[in-house]
């Protein structure tokens, strides 16, 4: 009962190999294979020779359809954001500033300051940051903040 017990343990620890890719196992017995076929076909059996050699071909992976391995960089690539306040970078059309100029005009309501505000931001004035700096101190400044 040991010797058994001895010899299955054995057994167990020599096949059992977790760390051995399938493909290595596949080249070894496709190797055993073409050792046999070079056996077999010196000894004139030509046509199990070829099938012994056929067998290492499909261990090997030859007939099977190759898929073209794509890298991990391009896998795993950082996404890139890129901000933008132009239409046509959305591909949506670009806007009639003059259009867009007569209605901000045509609304009575805005008063005049924030009217160039609203144009400098639409681009159609060329936008002048110490004015907007000045006007926003001005506006929101520590001595309105009672109002």
């Amino acid at each position: 009962w040991m010797a058994r017990q001895v010899y299955a343990d054995s057994l167990n620890f020599f096949y059992t190999q977790d760390n051995v890719r399938p493909q290595a196992f596949a080249n070894l017995y496709a190797e055993k294979a073409e050792n046999w076929a070079n056996t077999v076909f010196l000894m004139g059996n030509v046509k199990e020779g070829k099938n012994l050699l056929k067998l290492a071909a499909e261990l090997r992976g030859c007939y099977k359809d190759q898929q073209a391995e794509i890298p991990e960089e391009l896998l795993s690539q950082k996404s890139t954001v890129i901000y933008t306040t132009s239409r046509k970078d959305l591909g949506v059309p670009e806007i009639d500033r003059k259009e867009l100029e007569e209605f901000i005009d045509a609304i009575p309501e805005i008063p005049v300051i924030v009217r160039d505000n609203i144009k400098e931001d639409a681009r159609i004035k060329a936008f002048d940051l110490k004015k907007r700096m000045l006007y926003d101190i001005k506006e929101f400044g520590e001595d309105n903040e009672g109002e």
